[in-house]
């Protein structure tokens, strides 16, 4: 037997596409018997399995799109944007089951972190079912050159998956980020700094191309630029905003946040250090997680459809098994501006910390 081969290797040298590897390895119609026997050689030779004889539901005709076996992989890195980020990620999720369950689709979970990444991958590879969504959160920009090489359509959910030919369901970024620069500025304010996350992720990115194209329309870009890299979670943004603070870090009048809770965590620690908010300094996240509006001061932030960014993932993926060979496509979700108490016009002072 020789060793494992990835599938587009295989459909390559067999002069076959991948999609007509797939059918053969997933037991499914739509492939001619000498190419059926070719392939399915082939796929043994190199160490693969071919599904037995499938049920009416994994088995759907080109009549019967919705009836379909999905797989969602969900992928924890650090698993503090996945599992501590409020509720955004599991209500994604509850929007996956919800809109499959809607379409007759069988969601099937996986959920992994990095010590098991090469197993999910290696059994991914060897019976991807009808497709995959992959949650994109915390995944790494390596491991994307993995999803275009698989025969079944992949759809990214919360991520831009920028420079890479997948599909990708996420938030429209760099807009929501000059949506918020773009308030604050008509508030007065001509200092905005930015408090960005230290970890490099794909949405985190593209805020902050958004805040830099922001300043750049508004003519600040010539302004003294504070930006501040800080862990986002509302535990680590506190501690190491407050060892700025506590070294006399000089603060513009406001400031956007790549998160709430990034946002939370620098308003706790903006006041424990005396600052009064938003009188001498104005804050503005994105996600507009639960908290953030009962907090002191509920936070203006700028609120994205987790119920949305779900759905939209499964209909592209539902429409991606209607139309194989289709190009892939990004659908971007746009944000709206909840505006609360933690941000006011600017008063023309300098922020001032009380003792």
């Amino acid at each position: 037997m020789k060793g494992k081969k990835p599938l587009k290797d295989i459909a390559a040298e067999l002069g076959i596409s991948p999609a007509a590897l797939s059918f053969v390895l997933n037991n499914k119609k739509g492939v001619g018997s000498q190419t059926r026997v070719r392939a399915a050689q082939a796929l043994k030779q190199y160490g693969y399995q071919i599904r037995e004889a499938s049920s009416p539901l994994q088995d759907a005709s080109a009549d019967q799109p919705n009836a379909r076996s999905i797989r969602f992989l969900k992928y924890k890195n650090s698993a503090i944007l996945v599992e501590e980020n409020g509720n955004f990620v599991s209500s994604i999720i509850d929007s996956l089951e919800e809109e499959c369950r809607s379409l007759g689709c069988e969601l099937i979970i996986t959920s992994f972190g990095p010590e098991d990444k090469e197993a999910v991958y290696a059994m991914v590879s060897a019976a991807p079912m009808d497709g995959l969504i992959v949650l994109g959160t915390e995944l790494d920009s390596a491991d994307l050159p993995f999803f275009e090489g698989l025969p079944v359509p992949v759809v990214l959910v919360d991520t831009p998956a920028s420079g890479h030919s997948l599909n990708c369901v996420t938030m429209n970024n760099e807009e929501i980020a000059e949506k918020a620069v773009d308030y604050l500025y008509s508030l007065g304010h001509r200092e905005i700094g930015y408090l960005h996350s230290s970890m490099n992720t794909g949405n985190f990115r593209a805020r902050m191309e958004g805040y830099r194209r922001a300043l750049e329309k508004h003519c600040l870009s010539g302004e003294r630029k504070c930006v501040y890299s800080l862990t986002p979670s509302m535990t680590g943004s506190y501690q190491e905003m407050s060892r700025l603070l506590g070294a006399g870090a000089s603060l513009p009048p406001a400031l956007l946040a790549d998160n709430d809770m990034i946002a939370l965590g620098c308003s706790r620690a903006l006041k424990d250090h005396g600052f009064r908010l938003p009188q001498d300094c104005s804050i503005v996240g994105i996600d507009d997680i639960p908290f953030s509006s009962i907090c002191s001061p509920p936070l203006t932030s700028v609120q994205i459809s987790c119920r949305e960014l779900g759905a939209q993932a499964v209909r592209l993926l539902r429409y991606k098994l209607k139309n194989p060979g289709s190009p892939p496509a990004k659908i971007l979700v746009d944000g709206r501006l909840i505006v609360r108490g933690s941000a006011a016009p600017f008063t023309g002072q300098a922020p001032e910390r009380t003792p």
